[in-house]
């Protein structure tokens, strides 16, 4: 099974390019869809929450201000990457027989987890257009400060990928941009 790597900095259009590609046809897996999903069923976020000391009243909006903390971001980490590894184990099983699988993976290289994968794509966008993206969703600047510290700079993610797709204009230009990159693969 091929297996491609769709990673970004926050708010460089990952999420387009899954729903662009899954609309094409293609096997595709989401770490935000996994995550999302795990935070909505009940008992698994009442779990979450006990083990980080949260409580379920604007759990999400607590864990955002607490990410600047490098103590609860690794305890966080250790929370919810077991369940997301083991969710994404799942859907990979249903996915085996289709070529190639896409996997949206946000944190591919500060989490090193790029040598899981046959190709890596970076979705490239630059910061303006990423911060206004992540602004129109209603998350504030400071939220987006944060993430993007947090994340590897886009010059040494694009040297790294296998490929870059452009995404500065507009929602068709990504299109046209991965309709393009697919011609590579």
């Amino acid at each position: 099974m091929t297996k491609v790597a769709v990673t970004g900095n926050i708010g460089s259009g990952k999420t387009e390019f899954i729903k662009f590609i899954s609309k094409l046809g293609f096997s595709c897996i989401s770490s935000d869809a996994i995550i999302s999903k795990i935070y909505k069923d009940d008992r698994t976020r009442r779990i979450i929450l006990e083990k980080l000391n949260l409580d379920d009243h604007n759990y999400k909006q607590k864990i955002i201000k607490l990410l600047q903390n490098e103590e609860f971001n690794r305890k966080l980490k250790r929370t919810i990457y077991p369940l997301l590894y083991s969710k994404k184990k799942l859907v990979a099983r249903k996915h085996q027989s289709y070529q190639p699988v896409f996997y949206e993976i946000p944190l591919l290289y500060e989490e090193n987890l790029f040598n899981n994968f046959n190709v890596t794509v970076f979705v490239n966008s630059n910061t303006i257009k990423r911060k206004q993206r992540v602004l129109k969703r209603g998350v504030s600047e400071d939220y987006f400060k944060l993430m993007n510290n947090k994340q590897i700079k886009e010059n040494i993610k694009k040297n790294k990928s296998t490929f870059t797709v452009n995404n500065n204009g507009s929602i068709l230009n990504l299109r046209l941009n991965i309709i393009k990159l697919l011609n590579k693969l």
